[in-house]
């Protein structure tokens, strides 16, 4: 099973947990489960990249890009508030050059890049 579970998650008791999921699934369920668990992996190892990297100039900076209703919600709960939001941390990322996509097509293999660009091409993203 560990195989199936490259890239793994960070964190030993979800990658243990995602194990045991598979080990309870039906043999012809488990690759697009372990798919799913893999891509989002990778995608919250992306997210951790950004721990405690957002800064107030961040927010700032992504609130400018927001349409007018969003950035109104975003800045009613501050700084503070929007500091966990994954599309800051992108945003705070990607202000650094730490792309998503470069990264996602470093840490997965080939065949999971081709999926996921597939799966946003068809959410027309």
């Amino acid at each position: 099973m560990e195989e199936l579970l490259q890239p793994r998650h960070p964190l030993d008791k979800h990658h243990q947990a995602q194990l045991q999921a598979l080990q309870q699934l039906p043999e012809s369920q488990r690759a697009e489960m372990a798919r799913l668990f893999r891509l989002g992996n990778a995608t919250y190892r992306y997210q951790q990249l950004a721990d405690g990297e957002v800064t107030e100039d961040d927010y700032q900076h992504w609130l400018q890009g927001l349409p007018e209703r969003f950035r109104q919600a975003m800045e009613q709960g501050g700084f503070a508030g929007a500091k966990s939001s994954l599309a800051l941390r992108r945003h705070a990322l990607e202000r650094r050059d730490v792309g998503y996509s470069a990264f996602m097509q470093a840490i997965l293999s080939p065949e999971d890049w081709a999926f996921e660009q597939q799966q946003r091409a068809a959410a027309g993203l």
